[in-house]
């Protein structure tokens, strides 16, 4: 910033003439001549005299990363040692998706990304460190998509528990239900606090008949306590209570078949 010095020169001859002598004129030494020299300073405006060279910021392109859908992902546990694959749907977003498998114990899991067409992605990885909880995060132009890590529960066991079903002795009763009619609500199914009891209630009435299932695993497997009371008329509470801080993944199902919203991923308070 810098000030510029202007000169001005004051015309007194006129105001001489309008004032008469002996009433407030101009007196002094400069009524003799015929103006006043004067000098005065002014500082530009900082708009007018740019001291710095323009700039241009360049900002990348916006992504909304609640466009893109996830499909095909499974949503009950999956045994160990599998291969799990799921889609990503751009539905209309640019950009490069990242996908990170974690495992149980943090280590990353490898993962490979195929590019069915421009809209789908289908991405494929191998839960091969053992049981628990398996978690995958998404970025797209490194924005996290909504709702990641997504959870992926896997189990130990042999091959054979699935025949189970087929040598069930004949006597077992054939249950008519429908899943999909259950309602559940309660903060037990979205908040969890530790060494507090949880609760939430499973409303069966509309859904035919069979038995609830209710089980939680977390970082170090199996919750501590669950405990599921029947109201009447297919109404049942669910308390539970964990100990660990961590990531939790709570599984209901009525009959064979997970109710709306299971499995629900929670995590400690």
């Amino acid at each position: 910033m810098f000030k510029a010095s202007q000169e001005m020169r004051l015309n007194t001859n006129a105001a001489a003439s309008l004032c008469p002598s002996g009433s407030g004129g101009i007196e002094g030494p400069s009524a003799e001549k015929e103006g006043i020299f004067g000098r005065y300073q002014r500082t530009p405006d900082a708009d007018a005299y740019p001291t710095e060279p323009p700039r241009v910021f360049i900002a990348p392109e916006l992504t909304d990363a609640g466009r893109v859908q996830l499909l095909h992902f499974p949503s009950g546990a999956v045994r160990i040692n599998s291969s799990v694959s799921f889609i990503l749907k751009r539905n209309g977003v640019k950009g490069n998706f990242d996908v990170r498998v974690e495992g149980p114990s943090g280590q990353l899991e490898a993962v490979q990304q195929q590019q069915l067409d421009p809209e789908r992605f289908q991405i494929d990885c191998q839960l091969s460190s053992g049981a628990g909880l398996y978690k995958v995060h998404v970025k797209c132009n490194s924005v996290i998509l909504p709702r990641s890590p997504f959870i992926i529960v896997a189990i130990a066991g042999a091959s054979e528990a699935t025949e189970i079903k087929s040598s069930s002795p004949a006597g077992v009763p054939i249950f008519q239900s429908d899943a999909s009619k259950v309602q559940s609500r309660g903060l037990g199914l979205s908040h969890m606090n530790c060494l507090e009891r949880n609760e939430f209630t499973v409303d069966c009435s509309q859904a035919g008949s069979n038995m609830l299932f209710v089980a939680i695993l977390g970082p170090r497997g199996p919750c501590d306590e669950v405990l599921v009371k029947h109201l009447g008329r297919n109404v049942h509470r669910v308390t539970y209570r964990v100990s660990d801080p961590g990531d939790y993944i709570l599984v209901a199902k009525w009959g064979e078949q997970h109710i709306p919203g299971s499995p629900f991923s929670l995590a400690t308070e």
